[in-house]
């Protein structure tokens, strides 16, 4: 049911942004360190979008994966205290 819940809400982001972005189509000069470019303000949101959520991903996939190693752990610990005594 959560990740139900979790899934419709991120549809109902993406199609916001692409409400929101479908609107948007001033130029924006962008500056980088050692360049510049000019894009469509609804490409760049897009773009930011999908960082964002590789960011997020990334930061929840090491929190899982850190709190799966510790229950592996302590299963292991578990199973050898059981069978010592």
């Amino acid at each position: 049911m959560k990740g139900l819940l979790t899934s419709l809400i991120l549809i109902f982001v993406f199609i916001v942004a692409i409400i929101i972005g479908s609107r948007n189509q001033d130029l924006v000069t962008i500056n980088y360190l050692i360049a510049q470019s000019e894009l469509r303000a609804s490409t760049l949101m897009a773009i930011l979008l999908c960082l964002g959520v590789i960011i997020g991903m990334m930061t929840m996939f090491s929190s899982w994966l850190k709190l799966t190693w510790q229950v592996n752990s302590l299963k292991n610990q578990v199973k050898r205290l059981t069978t010592e005594e």
